[in-house]
């Protein structure tokens, strides 16, 4: 899973001002999202869209933080679908938990 660093979660807002780079916040407030269960196994993630009306983002950025959930295993990516989560992200969420 991706490092949620602290403070971050569901209701958060992008600090565009932090160290931490938007897109790596961006999939930190996901990932919350994510173990607290607003997006079930094999349900869509918020599309790009979206996610630069919630956050206020750029484009790039939001598509960059698609790019990388995909990456680590958490999302999967359908052309002309969406980012849905995967299993092995909500197994990954329980493990943390324990």
């Amino acid at each position: 899973m991706v490092e949620i660093p602290d403070g971050y979660g569901p209701d958060d807002q992008i600090d565009h001002d932090a160290p931490e780079p938007v897109y790596l916040q961006l999939a930190a407030v996901l990932v919350a999202r994510i173990k607290r269960g607003d997006y079930p196994p094999r349900r869509a993630v918020p599309g790009v869209d979206r996610l630069v009306q919630e956050f206020g983002i750029a484009r790039g950025t939001a598509r960059k933080t698609l790019v990388f959930l995909a990456d680590k295993g958490i999302v999967q990516t359908v052309v002309g679908k969406g980012s849905f989560v995967t299993e092995q992200a909500v197994q990954d969420s329980a493990g943390d938990q324990g």
